[in-house]
């Protein structure tokens, strides 16, 4: 029995031996992590605010290349950085020189020492620092942040400040914006201001402010803006008034622009007796449109643009002046597309056609007798600018437009475009390289003035003056008159002629309505009308949704892309 109790107990003992050195090797690897054991730092500042900074670096177990950093960039309000620059580095051990690469990466200055040796090793840095001391409230203050993120823990960390007179002091010690005070921050009686920590965890920070009265010690802060948005377009006193000038100049420039320039020389609200029916021989009425009006002209002098209407209209007047058939033609189903010829007469009235007239009639034929709405296609599209072009001539053949409205509104608008285009290349570079962004705003918003006002910068002529009030007393005319009033023999005839003027000035759907009236026989089909025909049964009550279907298709097979 005892000598299996004594068995039982040397067991014991062995396990215990075996679990003892797995602990031991874990202190000795323990003993051997890198560490920084001791930092000493003596920091003079020079009456001009430069920091001489000598540093002795007691490591042990460390290998390879040794880094550490100081807080070179503080980021205050209002987009503005404190900058201190790191110059003059050299770094010894042993009493020899060692190489070091200084690189400047964010808000720290980075220092790397190469081909650090295992053991105990003692590195001494020497530099400068510049920038570190700003004014304070009653005198100037220095921030130094020496000991920044370093990966090694710091055993204890001693910095001394050879200075003249100190008004305070003060340390922190944990994360850059910690609150946590050092282990000891004092003013000595005897030497400068003295900083210690103990036991400083890797990556923890040590900042250290010193205070000076009033003329002991020279600010040299060095400021840099951060490029932001804010700070690009800044609404300091300056630039915001500066921006806010140009816009209200730029402003009353286009009113005055515009008011010598784009204001009509006509009297809007003047209205001119005139209609478009006359009593002529026999006791007939007579369709005698004042000044030789036609729908097109009336329609680009009133609006100053050549719109759809005006040449839809214009082909409408066309036909009902006896020099265009339309036909509409049978569908194939109740579901197909309708479709129109058109058609040339040749024995058209004698009547002296405007150019734009038979520009658009060539444009539409070209060397055919007849064409289908379906198939006007690109060539009429192509041959469309001419008549615009000879539209626009015409107006200022008549002395309505001293210039053509088309081209016063490209000019304007190419000056507008130009204008900002520079606005908006100026807002970039001034974003980029200034904090006058407002500026560059603010011209590219007088170029987009310039492209709305150009807009409306043809300015009508004396001329057109007496026009448009006749054209105003004939838009009553075409929306008041009593239209049964019209001789019946005359009626489907005059209504026709009216039409076309309807379209462009209004009051279309009530005409038409008076062509539907001269129906009749509502029960049997009918022809139609000499300038337009329908298909094989239609009736005229068909009208209303004919015409309008015809302007559609006429409009997209004109103007659509």
């Amino acid at each position: 029995m005892r000598l299996r109790l004594l068995g039982l107990s040397l067991c014991a003992l062995g396990l215990l031996g075996l679990t003892a050195v797995p602990a031991g090797a874990a202190v000795t690897s323990a003993a051997a992590d890198p560490v920084v054991t001791n930092y000493d730092s003596q920091v003079r500042v020079e009456r001009d605010g430069l920091l001489r900074v000598a540093e002795t670096w007691k490591l042990s177990n460390v290998n390879g290349t040794f880094n550490r950093f100081i807080v070179t960039r503080e980021h205050l309000p209002n987009d503005v950085d404190h900058v201190q620059e790191v110059g003059d580095l050299q770094v010894k051990a042993g009493g020899q020189e060692k190489k070091a690469e200084l690189k400047v990466d964010g808000d720290v200055t980075s220092i790397a020492v190469p081909d650090v040796t295992s053991g105990t090793t003692q590195l001494e840095f020497s530099y400068t620092v510049k920038g570190a001391v700003s004014k304070s409230l009653n005198g100037t203050e220095v921030e130094f942040v020496p000991l920044t993120g370093i990966n090694l823990p710091v055993q204890q960390a001693n910095i001394v400040f050879s200075v003249p007179e100190v008004t305070h002091v003060s340390c922190f010690a944990g994360a850059l914006d910690s609150n946590t005070p050092c282990t000891l921050a004092q003013i000595g009686e005897t030497s400068g201001p003295t900083f210690q920590q103990t036991g400083l965890p890797p990556g923890n920070t040590v900042k250290m402010s010193v205070g000076f009265p009033e003329g002991q010690i020279a600010a040299n802060s060095i400021v840099e803006y951060r490029h932001t948005f804010k700070r690009a377009f800044s609404t300091d006193a300056a630039q915001l008034i500066t921006a806010l000038a140009l816009l209200l100049l730029g402003a009353i420039a286009l009113f005055v622009l515009y008011r010598l320039r784009g204001r009509d020389q006509v009297d809007p609200s003047r209205v001119v007796p005139a209609s478009l029916f006359s009593l002529g021989t026999d006791a007939r009425i007579d369709f005698t449109p004042p000044s030789d009006l036609r729908p097109g002209e009336v329609g680009t002098l009133i609006d100053e643009v050549i719109d759809p209407v005006d040449v839809t209209a214009t082909i409408i007047d066309l036909a009902v002046r006896g020099h265009i058939t339309i036909t509409e033609l049978e569908r194939q189903s109740e579901f197909a597309r309708g479709d129109w010829e058109l058609r040339r007469v040749k024995n058209a009235p004698a009547e002296e056609l405007h150019r734009y007239e038979n520009v658009l009639i060539r444009a539409l034929f070209g060397d055919s007798d007849s064409v289908l709405v379906s198939e006007l296609g690109r060539q009429v599209r192509e041959n469309l600018e001419q008549v615009q072009d000879a539209l626009y001539d015409g107006v200022v053949k008549r002395g309505w437009f001293t210039e053509r409205p088309d081209r016063t509104r490209s000019l304007w608008a190419t000056i507008g475009i130009a204008t900002t285009v520079v606005g908006v290349v100026a807002t970039v570079l001034l974003a980029l390289l200034s904090t006058w962004g407002l500026l560059g705003i603010a011209i590219t918003l007088l170029g987009v003035g310039l492209l709305v006002v150009g807009r409306y910068m043809p300015a009508k002529a004396p001329a057109a003056g007496r026009v448009l009030g006749q054209v105003a007393a004939i838009r009553g005319e075409l929306l008041e008159m009593d239209v049964s009033e019209l001789p019946t023999d005359q009626h489907a005839e005059l209504c026709s002629r009216a039409l076309p003027y309807a379209v462009v000035l209004g009051g279309s759907e009530r005409w038409i309505d008076a062509l539907v009236a001269t129906d009749t026989t509502p029960g049997e089909a009918d022809e139609g009308f000499p300038w337009y025909r329908g298909p094989r049964g239609w009736h005229l009550q068909y009208l209303p949704d004919s015409l309008r279907n015809l302007t559609t298709s006429l409009t997209g097979a004109l103007f659509a892309r």
